[in-house]
């Protein structure tokens, strides 16, 4: 029988061993969606125009993060579609950004080579990627790969979004009209390849997605999606898709978006941890990392939330996209504790928390391999 006290200190232990393995490793969200908290409301950065404060770096560190992606939608989040000058709109994006990296030296960095990674961990400094959501609505041509990588600083590139465009098909569209990776699109993965960019498949079609793996001579990302034998979202991957991505050397980050984490209530630390078990069991725990996507205050308290009904739940018949225990400060040690209880070794949850993530980086962000 294991008494009230054993029971405690058991529990501290976990906590105890899951805040050490949060200080080892090298955290890396992503998807991070940034709220920033600007005249007493929190602002959800989908857009990447709204106000961008210091307050998120001091979160990241409070959460224990050492890098973040930052994929940056082209979009109208009123309606979801296009905005009328993405290029225009990209250069204001990335430009803040990149202001905004500079003004804050002493605690951020960019991460655009191999090496910057260890010296993002050797500074202290948080390493930042800014990607895009929606890499069809700012590549018009093949050059524009190679401009967007050199003078912006783009490292990744998320192929479709919502609907189709020139490079494939979105999830949302459905199997039936997922006509899969285009001629034009396998040439910008080429060229995405060759300069050293990170190709994302998170919001493809099926086709679309598992096209792109066939296309692709290096590694290729699904930054945010679940398990679909879960959660049957259509941004959900297929023990198929799965073992695809791992045979191309990818990794996949797990959300704790609650409408990709199960369909109906309650849902849980359990529930995200039954993610994490069913990649891990199925392809290896090499191939899995953190896609949180959900802001650290969760997308309900933050002034622009959105997202479309059918994939949202409801808790106590209010809308919710958040799963509470898993937002705050708090988040990635309370996962990491969770791990701990179902027996995850150190090492693994070390390439949980970033390791497997850096180490495709590094190899895609290496020339000529």
């Amino acid at each position: 029988m294991i008494t009230a006290a054993a029971s405690t200190k058991s529990d501290d232990d976990t906590r105890s061993r899951a805040a050490r393995l949060v200080d080892e490793a090298f955290v890396f969200n992503t998807t991070e969606a940034p709220a920033s908290f600007v005249d007493g409301k929190h602002i959800m950065n989908f857009t990447g125009l709204a106000p961008l404060h210091a307050s998120m770096v001091a979160d990241w560190r409070r959460q224990g993060l050492n890098a973040v992606l930052v994929p940056q939608g082209m979009l109208d989040p009123a309606n979801m579609c296009p905005v009328a000058d993405p290029i225009n709109h990209a250069m204001k994006v990335f430009g803040r950004w990149n202001t905004f990296v500079a003004e804050h030296a002493g605690d951020m960095q960019l991460l655009t080579t191999p090496a910057s990674f260890e010296l993002a961990q050797a500074s202290g400094r948080i390493g930042l990627l800014v990607g895009t959501h929606n890499a069809g609505e700012i590549f018009r041509t093949v050059d524009d790969v190679d401009f967007f990588y050199n003078e912006v600083g783009l490292r990744h590139g998320l192929l479709t979004c919502f609907g189709q465009n020139r490079l494939g098909t979105s999830a949302d569209e459905g199997d039936g009209r997922d006509g899969g990776l285009t001629r034009f699109g396998r040439t910008i993965v080429e060229r995405m390849n060759a300069v050293g960019m990170a190709v994302d498949v998170s919001h493809c079609g099926l086709k679309t997605r598992r096209e792109t793996f066939d296309a692709s001579s290096k590694p290729v990302l699904i930054t945010h999606g679940n398990v679909a034998a879960i959660c049957p979202s259509s941004r959900n991957n297929s023990d198929e898709m799965l073992q695809a991505l791992a045979a191309a050397g990818g990794v996949v980050g797990i959300m704790f978006w609650r409408p990709m984490v199960r369909l109906e209530d309650p849902v849980t630390v359990e529930h995200v941890l039954d993610h994490f078990d069913h990649v891990c069991q199925l392809i290896g725990p090499r191939h899995v990392g953190l896609g949180l996507e959900t802001p650290m205050v969760g997308f309900d308290a933050c002034e622009n939330s959105f997202g479309p009904a059918r994939q949202v739940s409801y808790l106590k018949d209010v809308r919710s996209m958040d799963i509470p225990e898993l937002c705050g400060h708090e988040r990635v040690r309370t996962l990491v504790a969770g791990l701990i209880r179902r027996g995850y070794r150190d090492e693994d949850i070390i390439g949980i928390l970033g390791g497997n993530f850096v180490r495709v980086f590094k190899e895609i962000f290496t020339p000529g391999k």
